[in-house]
């Protein structure tokens, strides 16, 4: 099992993992073939009533905090039965008592925040139950809340069993030299959790070429965010680290089909809640 931990801004991480040897169970298989059956609605034009309730819903599911999907993809302890190891794979300026510190924080919190969500959720099924309009037509309000307790249970068993593996020492971190590539040379900055105090980890562009990763001249805060206005891209408090078209070669590199996928929709959460207010 790999986690990966991906730098967005310099003290917001996106997180995915990217489980193997994984035994499903009873639930999963179900919840399998319910995502099978949504992901059919796909292929119905957007001006249908199947189409817009599509969209609606993937927008919905859009919104639900990145975190919450990390935990999902983490198997629970029945699940991962064959699991006996974790890699957590990170930059290499990514000191590893920040990634401990991070990942530990994490289960603290979400496991008593899904538990009681999940409790909450159930609660609310009875009421949705009654939500059926029209005899042909779904109940979306109660697979939707049923979708919800489904997905509190997973996030609160994957942190569940994501603190077992910290408690236990069952995990190695793996700092990776050629992550940091993607950072333009910013590998010896030292820990981002650190960084705010560098003077160019925030400014310092990164620049592809043929030959390999260049830097430019550092560029002031006010130059960044004129860049920005004229670009129509939001302006940050903590400016992006990595585009969408990094995620989609770090997914490549690692050949994780899922990590792009996941990781976008980190950064995208990121991005919005770090974005200034218009001027």
């Amino acid at each position: 099992m790999r986690i990966f931990v991906i730098p967005i801004t310099r003290t917001r991480w996106a997180l995915h993992c990217h489980p193997a040897n994984i035994a499903p169970t009873r639930l999963t298989k179900w919840a399998g073939v319910a995502s099978d059956k949504w992901s059919k609605w796909s292929a119905y034009p957007r001006t249908t009533w199947r189409g817009k309730i599509y969209s609606y819903g993937e927008t919905l599911m859009d919104k639900i905090d990145f975190k919450e999907y990390f935990l999902k993809e983490i198997p629970s302890k029945d699940e991962g039965a064959l699991v006996s190891k974790a890699d957590i794979i990170a930059p290499s300026f990514v000191a590893k008592t920040e990634v401990l510190k991070e990942l530990d924080l994490l289960v603290k919190t979400q496991v008593p925040y899904h538990s009681k969500w999940m409790k909450i959720s159930c609660y609310l099924l009875p009421v949705t139950s009654l939500f059926t309009l029209v005899p042909v037509i779904p109940n979306f309000p109660f697979f939707y809340n049923l979708f919800r307790v489904y997905s509190h249970y997973k996030a609160q068993h994957g942190a569940k069993h994501l603190a077992h593996l910290l408690e236990s020492q069952a995990f190695e971190i793996v700092q990776d030299s050629e992550l940091s590539r993607w950072y333009g040379g910013r590998s010896t900055v030292g820990s981002l959790q650190n960084s705010a105090s560098s003077e160019s980890l925030g400014s310092t562009a990164a620049v592809r070429s043929n030959t390999g990763y260049s830097t430019m001249e550092p560029r002031t805060p006010n130059e960044i965010d004129q860049e920005s206005l004229e670009n129509g891209t939001p302006l940050l408090e903590d400016p992006a680290l990595v585009t969408d078209s990094d995620i989609a070669e770090m997914a490549r590199y690692f050949d994780a089909p899922t990590f792009d996928h996941a990781v976008r929709r980190a950064r995208h959460q990121i991005i919005a809640q770090t974005a200034k207010p218009l001027r």
